[in-house]
């Protein structure tokens, strides 16, 4: 139903099912907000988005009114601002002020508030409890909750996006503390890892596991041979943080800046990409000979390993063995990399940057490792590459361009769309129907598995055989695949699954994208373009069409029987029960 209300003395025609906060933003008028954020359904708790109720001289929470014919308000009277002045002077004497130490100050929006609002601290609140202190205990998220403003904001993000609701408000002697149940560690509970908790926090309170420091230590040792290799959808945000638009390809400037950081090798694992396609694929293949078992899943992201791992057991033996990229790329940088360039593996440091935050759990495991050595030693977040860039004084949008170093960075454009939903299927699709079949197709677009649906579905034909096969995003959209059992239903082949919606692009360690941003951007497609865009432009687009690749298992791999599922393959543990 259609009503007529008034804001800050002009008439607007609403819908009644929509709130004043819609109504506004529909109308281009600013409301300050803080706990709402539209695609995790605001969880309607800071109270920053009061308005005056001119009917009733009072305030309202504007996220959770909806308009009703005759309603009045103004969205910045001199009531309304004491009252928002109010709201955020309270949070400030609960919030714990590091702001010089803190990696949110250049994008903290509680800080903007404070400013805008002119907000005075009053009286400090003691910190001095245990359950205030920073937990550490993770692999991949660190939470401080002498930060926590107890928005919500987590909670929503973990409930509609992950799907697990591992993040809750814990009542604890009469104080309300946000995290696991019991404040549990992040990694002994049945959490992705995902990080998207951390991506919705307005503040510095959770945060990735800093792996900065192990990086510089490295940097500075004279024993030690440090390379680095970024993943895929690091190049479609980098320069965000560097306020260069959405969409900007920085993957040149990147190379460049890495050098200057000092690194001795700049590769890429868009490289060790199309080695997972090789890997993963002759796993397809030798199913699809064999009649089975099916369906075979991809084991890329390692949220979704967990998931799993926590959820669903049962499905392990569906699961590829093949190593994600990021671990592949450490195998190879201890193993095939020393013996190109004659150096102890031991010696070698291996950095990975990634988009994600549970990649840093994943490099601990402890099956990623070959011959005693760590896979890989650091994992950096693209948000800690930015921080590492700026540390070292780097002006980033005046770098020029460079190549990476091609022994283990060359790469086609099919290991480019990885860091996008679809992007593992189609890659692999485009190798094995040209295996199969015996020909090497032109057609490589395989759009009907392209696009930001949390599940997609489609049934290719490879040598005259139809397959089905579907492309999964978002930790929600897993658990109801599984919870409507989908995989009996529907007589799956092969399934992708990514734990982010939208894939590694919108990876919980990427830059942060604020609130309004992701309801006036096409942020995620920005992103995917720039992959999309490599991958059309490439003068390969098919992983078993990359030379260097070939060479290593023509010089290296293939010289020794069974070492390549030795280096990149693994196995993966029920921990359903282990809580």
């Amino acid at each position: 139903m259609k009503v007529t209300i008034r804001i800050n003395g002009k008439n607007f025609l609403a819908d009644s099912e929509e709130t004043i906060l819609q109504v506004a933003r529909n109308n281009n008028i600013e409301i300050d907000t803080l706990c709402f954020v539209k695609d995790c359904m605001g969880t309607q708790e800071c109270n920053v988005c009061r308005v005056e109720d001119l009917n009733n001289n009072s305030l309202i929470r504007a996220c959770a009114t909806k308009a009703y014919e005759g309603l009045n308000i103004n969205t910045n009277s001199k009531l309304v601002q004491m009252g928002k002045k109010k709201v955020i002077t309270d949070l400030l004497n609960n919030h714990n002020l590091k702001c010089y130490t803190c990696k949110r100050v250049s994008n903290c929006e509680f800080l903007e508030l404070v400013k805008k609002t002119e907000a005075k601290l009053h009286k400090r609140k003691d910190f001095s409890r245990e359950e205030y202190q920073e937990d550490l205990r993770s692999k991949s998220i660190s939470l401080d909750r002498s930060k926590c403003l107890r928005c919500g904001r987590c909670v929503s993000a973990c409930r509609e996006k992950s799907g697990t609701e591992i993040i809750k408000f814990n009542d604890i002697s009469g104080e309300i503390f946000v995290g696991p149940e019991n404040l549990k560690c992040f990694d002994s509970t049945n959490c992705l890892l995902c990080g998207q908790c951390v991506a919705a926090c307005p503040v510095g309170a959770l945060t990735e596991k800093s792996h900065l420091e192990k990086v510089v230590d490295a940097l500075n040792n004279n024993e030690k041979h440090v390379i680095v290799a970024m993943a895929p959808s690091v190049r479609t945000a980098l320069g965000e943080i560097f306020k260069l638009e959405m969409g900007t390809d920085v993957t040149g400037k990147i190379y460049s800046a890495m050098r200057e950081i000092g690194f001795k090798k700049v590769f890429d694992v868009n490289f060790a990409a199309d080695i997972t396609i090789l890997e993963e694929g002759t796993e397809l293949i030798e199913r699809i000979k064999a009649g089975g078992p099916f369906p075979m899943f991809t084991s890329c992201c390692p949220g979704w390993v967990r998931y799993v791992e926590n959820y669903v057991p049962e499905a392990i033996p569906h699961l590829s063995s093949a190593k994600s990229p990021q671990q592949i790329f450490g195998a190879a940088s201890k193993s095939y990399y020393p013996f190109l360039e004659n150096i102890n593996p031991e010696d070698v440091f291996t950095v990975s940057v990634m988009p994600c935050v549970a990649k840093k759990f994943e490099s601990e495991r402890p099956e990623m490792e070959n011959n005693n050595i760590r896979n890989i030693d650091a994992v950096l977040t693209t948000r800690e590459l930015g921080e590492l860039i700026k540390k070292y004084g780097i002006k980033f949008e005046n770098l020029n361009d460079s190549e990476v170093d091609p022994m283990m960075g060359t790469y086609t454009g099919a290991g480019t769309i990885f860091g996008v939903t679809g992007g593992v299927m189609e890659a692999a699709l485009r190798s094995v129907k040209d295996i199969l079949e015996n020909n090497s197709l032109e057609n490589v677009d395989y759009k009907i598995v392209r696009g930001f649906e949390g599940l997609k579905e489609a049934t290719v034909t490879i040598d005259g055989n139809n397959y089905n096969v579907a492309v999964i995003s978002g930790g929600k959209t897993i658990s109801k695949f599984f919870s409507e059992n989908m995989i009996k239903n529907k007589n799956y082949h092969f399934v992708e699954f990514m734990a982010c919606p939208g894939g590694c692009i919108n990876g919980g360690g990427q830059p942060y994208v604020t609130p309004m941003e992701k309801e006036n951007k096409d942020y995620k497609n920005l992103r995917g373009e720039v992959l999309y865009s490599q991958d059309k432009n490439s003068n390969l687009r098919k992983s078993h069409k990359n030379q260097a690749v070939l060479d290593m298992y023509e010089n290296f791999v293939n010289k020794e029987e069974h070492l390549h599922h030795h280096l990149f393959h693994t196995t993966y543990t029920n921990r359903k029960n282990n809580k």
